[in-house]
């Protein structure tokens, strides 16, 4: 079981690096963008509601990867222990 075990291991926290990363650069976007927009009283202007909505929802999205990420990577690294330690 420990081949197995390792290779998944090793595969989710491969995934689990790049889902966080790529949910850190796609809020870093989003990021820039209140930067950008923020009026003279601290409010985040869009065009129109669409906008407004569309960059609520991906905020919430990139957050709920980043976090989903960081627990497959738990759950990897945990496998890849395991694996480590079955065959030993």
């Amino acid at each position: 079981m420990s081949i197995p075990a390792l290779l998944l291991g090793t595969a989710l926290v491969a995934i689990s690096i790049f889902m966080v990363i790529r949910a850190r650069q796609k809020t870093t976007v989003l990021k820039q963008y209140e930067l950008d927009h923020r009026s003279a009283d601290g409010v985040v202007e869009f065009a129109n509601i669409d906008l407004s909505r569309s960059h609520t929802a991906d905020k919430g999205l990139y957050t709920v990867i980043g976090i989903v990420g960081f627990f497959v990577g738990v759950v990897g690294g945990m496998l890849f222990v395991a694996g480590v330690k079955a065959g030993f």
